[in-house]
């Protein structure tokens, strides 16, 4: 006997949309975009196109004609005219009912638009309309906010800001360096792009990781903050040149250049004797990003310390200016120096002896005419939002103030070793300066020190003031907009270690304990061949073969030679960095040294942050898609979010 099986009938809790509705999926597609029509209109004018966008303005209706604005995907828009006899009263009805940010395709003849310039510009007369899919009030009541500041908009409504032409175009420039980037590996130094796992294994290196739990009690994926383990394993591997654009992850607190997920350019070079190996690769892609991506010059600062472009990319040589760690600190107070300006501190520990011994260097800041109406504006104390100490910031309003050190000696937080009239011609201070002065250790282990701080705040506060010149074959240009230069350079030499940190933040001065160290940079950094005993006798004398690539006073990368002898390796972990289980964090990557590792060394690029530049931004989330919030929260999706208990119990996790 045959089963007969009965289906049940089935109650849905909503209708079926109407049959009508199938008309959305049938439409024509574009034949042509705004910008094609804009950059040639005569060759268009009275011709049929198809648009296909959305709705970017609230339709005007009036008894003859109605007047809407399409927006295309390039972000441009364009008029729409409505007529009875040319459009049809049916497509006529349908504007008088459509909401801003539908979604529409246009079909109509180009057409000359008059306007008050003279200027040749078109308007769309439309045929035929089409709504492809309703929009909501929500749309429409941001609509004001959509055309003057999109990145207003709620971010909960993140899809609307990303219609708007400022994120269509920097989304499209994104796309169009990360092409750039692997065709200049590929085919300009033959690297091979290789995409290492993104569930890894916890290991200490630096920041908070993002743990992934599995369904075996106590035991943990972790999200890679960087492919640094993978990418030195795969040196060992055989592949001599590697590179990714690779996702990372650091559970870590959050700035407008900071992402718990992010990109980087990430790259490993095997047989490497010299870092200037990697440099010169490195140089060649930022070349190619600033000057064929975006059509922006590079700058370097030569020997008498003026700007001059960059013309060329060299394959033999480094181009971008060099200057040491202890250099930059000393004279910027940041290992990340803004060297389109020339704003240098000067020591003047000659001159004046410091109070705390182990803070002797005395350095001060000149801003030459910084008053502004006799006063030091307030962003240069006020938004000094330092935690420990902050610089005193003298005003030279008159001829007294020029002997500011006085007030200092007689307080007792100077005394002075040298004679006034030396002092006074060695920093030949004017009334209408502003000077900052401070104290640091001899290497400075604050990064940006109080003064470095101060100088931030200055370029920032003063609109193009203080920059270099620009040097050209015609002579000196000193007025330009510095928004459009970018400087590159090399800052190396780093210490190898740091002493750890111990204060508590409330002091004046932070307290280092100089029997524990940590990594600079990261643990796989190699020592310097001429500090190389210094591991064993004085680790924090060491430097490293590290080296960071700085754009404008922005870290836009950070690289190093690796350590690629097993051995040292092992000693720099457990007799330097104290790291007891390292053969259970580390075990992995040692036995790949051991077995014929080849010397490598390497470097990533902050591709968020590079992008950011690139279209004049100084957040990262303007050139990322769908960014986290400053709790870390994605405002579109509402993640992160509660997970059910019973789903927890089979990771073996319970919510407190």
């Amino acid at each position: 006997m045959k089963q007969i099986l009965v289906r049940s009938f089935i109650r849905f809790k909503s209708s079926l949309p109407p049959l009508s509705t199938l008309e959305k999926f049938n439409f024509r597609v574009s034949t042509h975009t705004i910008n094609q029509v804009n950059e040639n209109i005569d060759e268009y004018l009275n011709q049929p196109i198809v648009l296909n966008g959305h709705l970017n303005r609230k339709p005007r209706l009036m008894a003859k004609n109605s007047f809407a604005e399409i927006r295309d995907s390039s972000g441009n828009s364009v008029q729409l005219i409505f007529r009875p006899e040319s459009t049809g009263e049916k497509h006529f009805q349908t504007i008088e009912s459509s909401m801003v940010e539908e979604s529409c395709s246009v079909e109509g003849l180009v057409k000359l638009k008059e306007t008050r310039d003279g200027s040749k510009q078109w308007e769309l007369l439309v045929t035929n309309y089409q709504r492809l899919n309703e929009s909501n009030l929500d749309a429409a009541r941001l609509e004001n906010l959509k055309h003057t500041n999109p990145q207003d908009l709620p971010p909960h409504f993140r899809y609307l800001q990303l219609r708007s032409k400022k994120y269509q175009d920097n989304l499209k420039i994104r796309s169009k360096l990360s092409n750039l980037i692997r065709s200049t590996f590929i085919e300009s130094h033959d690297f091979t792009e290789i995409e290492t796992p993104l569930l890894f294994k916890s290991t200490p290196e630096g920041a908070r990781e993002f743990l992934v739990p599995t369904r075996s009690s106590n035991l943990f994926y972790a999200l890679p903050q960087s492919p640094q383990q993978y990418k030195q394993i795969l040196m060992s591997s055989g592949f001599t040149r590697y590179f990714q654009l690779a996702k990372c992850f650091r559970d870590e607190d959050l700035r407008a250049d900071r992402q718990p997920e992010f990109t980087q350019v990430d790259l490993e070079m095997s047989f490497v004797s010299s870092s200037d190996q990697v440099q010169i690769v490195v140089e060649d892609v930022i070349y190619q990003v600033f000057n064929k991506g975006a059509e922006l010059p590079m700058y370097i600062v030569n020997e008498k310390g003026n700007l001059i472009e960059l013309k060329n990319f060299n394959n033999d040589k480094t181009q971008f200016t060099k200057l040491t760690y202890q250099d930059a600190l000393s004279k910027y107070g940041i290992d990340k120096p803004d060297l389109r300006f020339d704003l240098a501190f000067k020591n003047l520990s000659a001159y004046f002896t410091n109070n705390n011994e182990d803070f002797p260097i005395v350095e001060a800041c000149v801003l030459k005419q910084g008053l502004v109406d006799g006063k030091i504006p307030k962003a240069l104390t006020d938004s000094l939002n330092y935690n420990r100490r902050k610089p005193f910031v003298i005003g030279i309003k008159k001829p007294a103030d020029i002997k500011w050190y006085r007030k200092f000696v007689e307080k007792g937080i100077l005394t002075l070793r040298g004679e006034e009239t030396a002092i006074d011609n060695f920093l030949s201070v004017e009334v209408g300066d502003i000077v900052a002065f401070s104290d640091r250790m001899e290497i400075p282990y604050e990064n940006p020190t109080p003064l470095g701080k101060f100088r931030q705040l200055a370029i920032s506060e003063y609109d193009n003031k203080w920059q270099r010149p620009i040097e050209t074959s015609e002579g000196l240009i000193d007025e330009y907009d510095a928004s459009k230069v970018f400087v590159g350079s090399w800052v190396v030499d780093f210490p190898l270690f740091n002493p750890t940190d111990v204060s508590n933040g409330d002091e004046a001065y932070p307290s280092y304990d100089k029997s524990n160290f940590e990594s600079t940079h990261h643990p796989f950094t190699m020592v310097k061949t001429e500090d190389y005993k210094k591991l064993s006798s004085d680790p924090l004398a060491a430097h490293g073969e590290h080296y960071d690539l700085v754009v404008n006073g922005v870290e836009v990368g950070g690289g190093s030679r690796r350590v690629h002898d097993a051995k040292l390796q092992q000693f720099i972990f457990e007799e330097i960095l104290g790291i007891e289980n390292y053969r259970q964090l580390f075990g992995h990557l040692l036995d790949a040294l051991s077995m014929g590792c080849p010397p490598h060394a390497g470097l990533a690029i902050g591709f968020d942050r590079l992008c950011a530049m690139v279209v004049g931004s100084s957040s990262i989330r303007d050139v990322i898609a769908f960014p986290k919030n400053q709790s870390g929260v994605d405002m579109v999706v509402e993640s992160p979010t509660s997970v059910d208990e019973k789903v927890l119990k089979e990771y073996f996790i319970k919510s407190l």
